[in-house]
């Protein structure tokens, strides 16, 4: 065998890893068949990324940007190539693992059973949220030992699930000590945010990943609760106006039964149903002096009496706008009003 041919058996291995579609956090070596890893081997670790050899279970190097030597003499310490001398190619026991440094953006996380939290308009409430955060590895060292050693993670989806776990964590005690009624929360969503972020990081800095941001897109209540608030702004409008109100609620009958089996069948029972709500509403109302009632009475007849057909029609033109009543019924009712 010629010296050239020695040179080129004893020739190392490049060993590198390249993330073509930037999704990957952790990549195992694959030391199977060829790939296995051995003295003299080249280590090729690129910009943004990090690699760590684990020996015996335990953390045995980590290594930053830049092109290594194995050498097993030293092991588990690395050093940079020096000089065309690579000793005996035999193979390293050891697994190396390759770490994403870049930041993982549009990660989705949700609450699946909703949250029980005080609130001082509604008692209690049952609210549920949702919205995307964005984290990356900060400490290699924290990293490979807590995830990869201790919980044995080492798929992405994985990672990103179980920091989901501690973002939605932080995410239900943050909204039970706000101290805010869900109707005020809107415009406090970024505030939230950041509380949340907070929260988590107090973890997830433990096991060396930092949320870098959190965002919350819509806290959301059950539907019946939402019809509760709809009904509660229609008491507010009963007690503004009880005869807008009215008609109102005849106007969602309308609508309703004309979406339904029976068609105007359901008008009646609606219409009763406003009218129920009319009286109970005037029977928790507080009662005024007599005097003062009579002298409302007055001024209410005397503010119906002034109010045109046009501003009626104005109404039901509103109503038509919102798709309470159909245009047929909008016309009918203008012909009405205009005596045509």
């Amino acid at each position: 065998m010629g010296v050239m041919d020695m040179i080129k058996g004893q020739f190392l291995d490049v060993i590198e890893y390249v993330d073509t579609n930037g999704k990957i956090l952790v990549k195992k070596y694959d030391r199977g068949g060829d790939d296995e890893i051995k003295e003299g081997s080249q280590v090729i670790v690129r910009e943004g990324q990090a690699a760590a050899f684990i020996k015996g279970g335990n953390l045995a190097d980590v290594m930053e940007p830049g092109t290594y030597i194995l050498n097993t003499d030293n092991f588990p310490f690395l050093s940079k190539m020096q000089a065309f001398s690579f000793g005996f190619r035999s193979p390293v026991i050891a697994d190396l693992y390759f770490i994403s440094l870049k930041q993982f953006v549009g990660n989705k996380w949700e609450m699946a059973n909703p949250i029980i939290v005080r609130d001082k308009d509604l008692n209690m409430a049952r609210i549920t949220a949702f919205g995307k955060f964005s984290f990356r590895v900060i400490d290699v060292t924290r990293f490979v030992r807590e995830i990869i050693g201790a919980q044995s993670r080492t798929m992405t989806f994985e990672i990103i699930k179980y920091l989901e776990s501690i973002l939605l964590e932080a995410a239900a005690v943050a909204i039970a000590e706000c101290n805010m009624s869900i109707l005020d929360l809107a415009v406090k969503y970024r505030s939230l945010s950041d509380t949340i972020m907070q929260m988590a990081n107090e973890k997830a800095l433990a096991f060396g990943i930092a949320f870098s941001e959190v965002i919350l897109e819509n806290l959301s209540l059950p539907d019946e609760v939402e019809e509760m608030i709809d009904e509660q702004s229609g008491i507010g409008m009963a007690g503004r106006d009880m005869n807008t109100f009215m008609q109102y609620q005849t106007a969602r009958a309308m609508r309703d039964a004309s979406r339904q089996e029976g068609g105007m069948a359901g008008l009646g029972a609606g219409m009763a149903l406003g009218n129920t709500l009319a009286q109970n509403l005037s029977a928790v109302q507080p009662q005024a002096q007599p005097q003062q009632a009579a002298a409302q009475n007055a001024q209410n007849a005397g503010e119906q009496k002034e109010k045109s057909n046009i501003e009626q029609i104005r109404e039901f033109k509103q109503l038509l706008d919102e798709g309470i009543i159909t245009q047929e019924e909008f016309n009918l009712k203008k012909k009405q009003l205009l005596g045509l």
